[in-house]
């Protein structure tokens, strides 16, 4: 399965190493490792810093002959939302891309491209101009764009998505307000040169507004109640996009189906090709399989190296496998564990990640077919940093600590102190993959007398409102103990801000962040504040590198990386165009250049 927690923290992973016009990590193969138990790792050298090209892709779309057919895409999981700034999952940005622009978009060379916006902003080319302590921020957009109901795209769309989100009444945002709050006033109104103050030097400028919504639709709805009414699923037919495509109809669990935007040529140049585009939903992967070798679709996606062998049958032609940006991680709840353990919380942690033997499970479930990863930075990110170490579980070690820590076997082969058995919810999606890795997890665990309890629920995803707070194993309600899924690699290095960052933490009203393992390390703060205020990229580089060294090392109890993935997509030869995206933006970055014939 390779639903992952996205929303504006992958938007930012798209685009915003674009502004960097000054250095870059050179790239390298991934480093494998284990984290440590007691004693952090020496951080490695700096790598050597490169230039770094931010434009001149290199791709080409063709055009076609006779425009028109239609493309049945297909998806295992059904999306909880489509409106970006609430999305938690790749299955929600997958459809919301096909319906929403942004000013910029991100190729699969990894350049950066207008979209909404005729520029990129620099500080080098005078579009980002630093003024004090804060910084103006000019965007062009396309003139004559209007959106799918005819108005006009203009500067006031910008203004109104920075009020909307910034609304106290907004609860549940992905990527909470960070970036917003910054911004002090936005100039241009009703034309399209736009001038967004910051108040503060913002790193992330570039992918804040990713994608910008229509003011006048927006504001016929209460931001109370946005989460629920606002682009609704169960009539998506009422809301107003920007995108190629546009739906007419939903039906749960099952198939959303869309139609061009009349008006997306004023927006990508051309009209959409197609006449239609049908989202088919199977439940799970293997059934998706089956539809495509059954000739029930044209491409099928949210497909990884978990996937591999189950391709037997199918064309290699028709497969795309291409290394992803995405990584596979166990996220540990301390507000959860702390609870259940007290100050025994950090010890279980490190004794869990000692005893997960990755190598099993890289070789097992997978198949051999991914790379265990020490870092959540890619190797191809500018600012990453080789920090080496050992992949080798320890279970030995695993059990020195919980035996120091007073944990005893008792006569069913667990462990308890004080009366209370050392048992711990593992909570995943329903993709199989992820029920074998943590059937095997669980034996490991066993091994060293820690009984471990697997769930695999759809709701793990579910967004602050969607459903109960009781509600077990939802990530953003804390209702786990240690959970499996997995995030992108940012691109941005201030993509893993509301992920890792105190400020993250979505219990308190309005319940925005993504910082589900209710990390608050001062360390950890500290240097990603660093990243956030600076648009002097070697120092946003030596903050990430020391991000990395914080990851690396012994404070870091709230995650454990498994492995780097690989994107799989199966594509039926009529298609044109397709080329796939390492990013979240993942196929659809470009659906309206596809074409059929």
């Amino acid at each position: 399965m390779r639903k992952r927690l996205t929303g504006l923290l992958a938007i930012a992973a798209i685009v915003a190493t674009a502004c960097s016009s000054s250095t870059a990590t050179s790239t390298s193969a991934p480093v494998t490792g284990t984290p440590v138990a007691a004693t952090p790792t020496a951080p490695a050298a700096s790598p050597t810093p490169v230039t770094v090209s931010l434009t001149g892709s290199t791709y080409k779309a063709t055009t076609p002959t006779t425009p028109g057919g239609s493309v049945v895409l297909a998806e295992w999981q059904y999306p909880d939302t489509i409106n970006p700034y609430f999305a938690q999952a790749e299955t929600d940005i997958e459809v919301s891309g096909s319906m929403f622009d942004g000013l910029l978009n991100v190729t699969p060379d990894l350049k950066y491209v207008p979209d909404l916006a005729t520029n990129i902003p620099t500080v080098d080319n005078g579009g980002v101009v630093l003024k004090g302590s804060g910084m103006d921020v000019t965007w062009t957009l396309k003139p004559g764009m209007m959106w799918s109901d005819g108005q006009p795209i203009t500067c006031n769309d910008i203004q109104g998505t920075w009020k909307w989100v910034m609304d106290p009444a907004n609860t549940g945002l992905a990527g909470g307000t960070t970036g917003w709050e910054d911004i002090s006033g936005i100039d241009g109104g009703t034309t399209t040169n736009c001038v967004i103050h910051f108040s503060k030097v913002y790193e992330g400028y570039l992918s804040l507004v990713s994608p910008v919504l229509p003011a006048h639709y927006i504001s016929t709805i209460s931001v109370a109640d946005a989460p629920t009414k606002l682009y609704p699923l169960t009539n998506l037919k009422s809301g107003v996009y920007s995108g190629a495509y546009i739906p007419t109809d939903a039906r749960a669990d099952a198939q959303i189906t869309l139609v061009p935007n009349p008006q997306w040529s004023t927006v990508g140049g051309h009209a959409p090709y197609l006449t239609s585009v049908i989202w088919k939903y199977y439940g799970t992967s293997d059934a998706m399989i089956q539809g495509f070798k059954a000739g029930e679709y044209d491409l099928g996606q949210d497909l990884q190296n978990a996937d591999i062998p189950s391709l037997t049958g199918i064309d290699p032609a028709q497969q795309a496998i291409h290394d992803s940006l995405t990584y596979e991680l166990n996220a540990f709840n301390k507000a959860s564990l702390t609870t259940k353990y007290g100050a025994d919380a950090l010890t279980i942690i490190k004794a869990v990640k000692l005893a997960t033997d990755r190598q099993a499970i890289a070789k097992g479930p997978l198949g051999g077919n991914v790379t265990i990863t020490n870092n959540f930075i890619s190797p191809l990110t500018w600012y990453y940093k080789d920090e080496g170490g050992s992949t080798t579980a320890d279970p030995t070690t695993a059990s020195s600590l919980l035996t120091a820590a007073g944990w005893t076997k008792g006569s069913d082969g667990y462990l308890a102190k004080g009366g209370k058995t050392l048992e711990l919810q593992y909570c995943t999606t329903t993709k199989a993959v992820r029920g074998d890795t943590l059937k095997m997890i669980a034996s490991q665990l066993k091994a060293i007398g820690i009984k471990a309890d697997v769930t695999q629920t759809p709701n793990i995803f579910a967004g602050w409102n969607d459903v109960a707070a009781t509600t077990p194993c939802v990530l953003i309600h804390g209702t786990y103990d240690v959970a499996e899924f997995a995030y992108v690699s940012p691109l941005d290095p201030l993509g893993g801000y509301n992920v890792y960052s105190s400020t993250g933490i979505p219990d308190a009203a309005p319940h925005n962040g993504q910082n589900v393992t209710r990390t608050n390390l001062p360390a950890l703060d500290a240097a990603y504040n660093s990243v956030k205020s600076s648009v002097d990229f070697v120092k946003v580089r030596d903050a990430m590198f020391t991000v990395q060294d914080i990851y690396v090392s012994d404070q870091n109890t709230y995650e454990l990386p498994l492995y780097n993935r690989k994107d799989v997509w199966l594509v039926n030869p009529k298609l044109h165009n397709f080329t796939g995206n390492p990013t979240t933006s993942a196929g659809e970055w470009n659906i309206g250049d596809w074409w059929v014939g």
